[in-house]
């Protein structure tokens, strides 16, 4: 259970109450409950310990060359909720859809549900309506722009973590990793825009969508951060060559992920900023449209 108490002001004290009862028996990182009569999500920073190669990342972190990949600073479980709730308060405060805090208690963070993810909306419509599928691709690199426009960086941004609110505005959530506290914003912004693209790729259906979701998020975005993309892309793309060989041979989720994503980056980073989508995307690639990666 929570070791001290530091904000119940989102929940009756019955609802509190209900509350310190499910985390003596609910060890799971993330669960769900009915409390004041709303779900809320129940999140324990301290249910799992963090694998050996996220800590053996941490620790080699500041010996790294390249400062896009270093890890976010290790704190313990206290500090994640701290951090998590921090994070959620600066993209409030610029004006970005989060969940409320309804209550935190040392390591736990008790959070409003939100219902327009988008990863199950996309989903949704993935099968019947692909035109507004991609549009909504190209909605979540726009809203991932205008928060590095804001000065803000998510850390790693997925479809999961983004959600929309019932007047159309995109939000964010989950926010447990701070790479800005380890290397420049403009760097860490920067990595957002490799680990979003790393998934868009694989799941636009028309293959100009991918394209046009990074024009989307250039017009938003402040101009700093393209010449940091820039580096991160010159570094990955010595692994081009040999994740093309061996991508017959089976290359798994991530190596797929990583070869699309990347190739579509320096492609896009080489584009003239006015190109075309069509021009930017360049030749079809009939044999990805619609397999997600």
């Amino acid at each position: 259970m929570a070791s001290r108490i530091e904000d119940s002001g989102g929940l009756s004290p019955e609802g509190t109450e209900r509350l310190l009862k499910l985390l003596a028996g609910r060890p799971r990182r993330l669960s769900f409950a009915e409390i004041d009569g709303r779900t809320v999500w129940i999140k324990r920073f301290d249910a799992e310990t963090a694998p050996v190669a996220t800590r053996l990342h941490a620790a080699v972190s500041p010996l790294l060359p390249f400062r896009f990949l270093r890890a976010s600073p290790h704190v313990d479980a206290e500090g994640s909720a701290e951090r998590e709730t921090r994070k959620a308060a600066r993209f409030a405060a610029a004006g970005f859809p989060v969940p409320a805090i309804l209550w935190r208690g040392g390591a736990v963070v008790v959070f409003s549900e939100v219902v327009e993810i988008a990863e199950p909306m996309l989903d949704r419509l993935r099968g019947h309506d692909p035109v507004r599928h991609d549009e909504l691709l190209v909605e979540l690199a726009a809203a991932l722009g205008r928060a590095h426009a804001a000065g803000l960086c998510h850390g790693r941004p997925h479809p999961r973590d983004m959600f929309r609110r019932a007047d159309g505005a995109w939000g964010f959530l989950d926010f447990e990793e701070e790479p800005e506290a380890a290397m420049p914003l403009a760097c860490a912004q920067a990595r957002d825009v490799w680990l979003l693209f790393l998934h868009l790729v694989g799941w636009a259906q028309a293959d100009h969508t991918v394209a046009a979701a990074f024009a989307a998020w250039r017009a938003e975005a402040p101009a700093g951060v393209v010449p940091e993309l820039g580096r991160i892309m010159s570094l990955f793309s010595v692994l081009l060559p040999g994740l093309k060989f061996l991508r017959p041979l089976g290359l798994g989720k991530d190596g797929r992920r990583l070869l699309e994503g990347t190739s579509f980056l320096r492609g896009a980073l080489r584009a003239p900023p006015d190109a075309s989508p069509a021009v930017a995307a360049g030749k079809p690639k009939p044999h990805r449209i619609g397999t997600r990666t």
